[in-house]
């Protein structure tokens, strides 16, 4: 016999990242940083300042790597966070969501932008696996429910 709890709610529903994000990011930022390698160590005049500027957009990789690609969505039934090695796991309501639009920028992923009460606005790459979960959360302000 199965016994149900009074009051229980479901476990919160985990989103990963789409392993061919985490494969093109990863092998971006390795192709990026073995040719600002090559740059630099030619010392040629203008190499110098080209190898400068691929190792700042492979810093943007890497940070964009382990910030969204290495983290997780987690969406429950109070509100939704990002959990990784950059987030603190900090919690937005679904209350406390005041407006949110889909973005796309010319290069990447697209994204949703969340402006939530008394927050920074969120931005979350819809780079996960089941993202559309997220936007249909957003619209019914609550877990999703279909």
């Amino acid at each position: 016999m199965t016994v149900v709890s009074d009051g229980g709610s479901f476990p919160p529903l985990i989103l990963r990242c789409r392993r061919h994000y985490v494969t093109a990011v990863a092998g971006a930022s390795l192709v990026l940083l073995a040719l600002a390698t090559r740059l630099a160590a030619d010392g040629a005049s203008g190499r110098g300042t080209l190898a400068a500027v691929v190792y700042a957009a492979e810093a943007l990789l890497i940070q964009f790597f382990l910030r969204f690609c290495l983290a997780s969505l987690e969406l429950s039934d109070s509100g939704f966070r990002l959990l990784g090695p950059l987030h603190h796991g900090e919690e937005i309501r679904w209350t406390e969501v005041r407006d949110w639009r889909r973005r796309r920028p010319a290069l990447g992923p697209r994204f949703v932008v969340v402006a939530a009460v008394a927050r920074r606005p969120v931005t979350v790459p819809l780079v996960y696996e089941d993202a559309h979960l997220l936007e249909l959360a957003l619209h019914q302000r609550q877990f999703p429910t279909w």
